[in-house]
């Protein structure tokens, strides 16, 4: 029997100057209904709740130290080495409405955010990913 090869063809680089530009990224959107319709707080109402916050909730140290070609948010090594470290009963504060009101991720935040703990954090919806 005859095996088919396939080939793949090369995907075209931007040349410098030429102008062109990455496709935009497409959002998924199923979900945001109910995140919107499930939201109880406006975002006039976020935006003074979030006066104050980076003194009462400081970033590490160590995220003040600029990563050049990386996003100011971008994972650190630091991080995970922190969190690779919790066990289930290691307790935990989360921010209080850190998500921006009417995404999918402030409903989320805001059912794990009430934890204590690692374990309790997990069983209301968190992800590790989350902590990083």
């Amino acid at each position: 029997m005859a095996v088919k090869k396939l080939s793949m063809k090369p995907k075209a680089k931007a040349k410098a100057g030429s102008g062109a530009q990455k496709p935009k990224r497409v959002r998924r959107v199923y979900g945001l209904e109910e995140a919107r319709a499930a939201t109880k707080m406006t975002s006039a109402q976020w935006k003074a709740h979030q006066v104050g916050m980076a003194e009462k909730w400081p970033q590490p140290e160590y995220m003040d130290v600029e990563m050049p070609g990386r996003s100011h948010t971008a994972y650190r090594d630091e991080t995970y080495e922190i969190i690779t470290r919790w066990a289930a009963e290691t307790k935990i504060a989360y921010r209080p409405h850190a998500k921006a009101p009417g995404t999918k991720s402030h409903v989320r935040y805001e059912k794990y955010s009430r934890a204590k703990t690692v374990a309790q954090a997990l069983k209301l919806g968190s992800w590790p990913a989350d902590w990083c």
